[in-house]
């Protein structure tokens, strides 16, 4: 049988500001969580994730582990002054 990502089968680099930790995606209920080694659930604000594979994104913007992308606040003019 062939594990999907969502099961837990891709390992998720976050950062707490001290320590790079090694997650894995689980889904528990309808919500995505993130699981340490020892499997303790880590709630979205204890981490910052720092490197995940592009097919769980959506799981973990549903679980949210990812903020939605920020509009770009800079203005720029293309005009000659």
């Amino acid at each position: 049988m062939i594990r999907s990502a969502i099961e837990g089968s891709v390992d998720i680099l976050a950062g707490d500001g001290v320590t790079l930790h090694r997650l894995h995606l689980r889904m528990t209920g309808a919500a995505p969580v993130l699981i340490d080694m020892t499997g303790k659930t880590i709630a979205p604000w204890e981490m910052e994730v720092l490197r995940w594979p592009p097919e769980v994104e959506p799981a973990l913007r549903r679980g949210g582990y990812l903020r939605p992308p920020q509009p770009e606040l800079d203005l720029w003019c293309n005009c000659a002054d």
